[in-house]
């Protein structure tokens, strides 16, 4: 019996030990810092505290996933307001400029219920009304457009630091 408990004992102790970190030996755990950001950069993020660091976001959103492309100097966003806050928004954008009809792409970090209507819309696309992006725009980005998706409370941010061909 006391070998038994012996060798279980072992068994729980010895691959606690081997955790420990020893001098020279990586731990496939650990934290690179500057790789592991890179590895996840390409990621879409739903921290709205953080979107709020690159853009102004003026009402509170029911939902947000957004997408930082660096290299671009770019930020996309979609972004959910409730009705109410939605259609003050639309008004808001309307005194910098004509809404626009527009067609967007439909990135696979969107929303599931966008890529639904993108894929239901049998182009992959989604409709919507394109407005300047004034009330988002914070340095280091001064120029951008806010689409409204048909239909929805959903809105498409693209923010740049200059808009191509401009």
């Amino acid at each position: 019996m006391r070998l038994i408990v012996m060798v279980c004992f072992l068994a729980a102790v010895v691959p606690l030990m081997s955790a420990c970190a020893v001098p020279g030996s990586i731990n496939a755990n650990t934290n690179t810092g500057p790789v592991r950001a890179a590895a996840n950069s390409d990621m879409a993020r739903t921290n709205i505290e953080e979107l709020t660091l690159l853009v102004k976001v003026p009402y509170p959103t029911e939902d947000a996933v957004w997408k930082e492309y660096a290299g671009e100097k770019r930020v996309v966003a979609v972004l959910r307001f409730s009705p109410q806050d939605a259609n003050t928004l639309v008004a808001e954008a309307a005194r910098s400029g004509a809404a626009v009809p527009a067609t967007l792409e439909v990135e696979p970090w969107f929303p599931n219920e966008l890529i639904a209507e993108a894929e239901a819309s049998g182009d992959n696309s989604l409709k919507g009304s394109a407005y300047p992006a004034t009330a988002f725009l914070q340095e280091p980005y001064s120029a951008g457009r806010l689409t409204r998706i048909e239909g929805t409370d959903f809105f498409v941010l693209e923010v740049r630091e200059t808009w191509p061909g401009a």
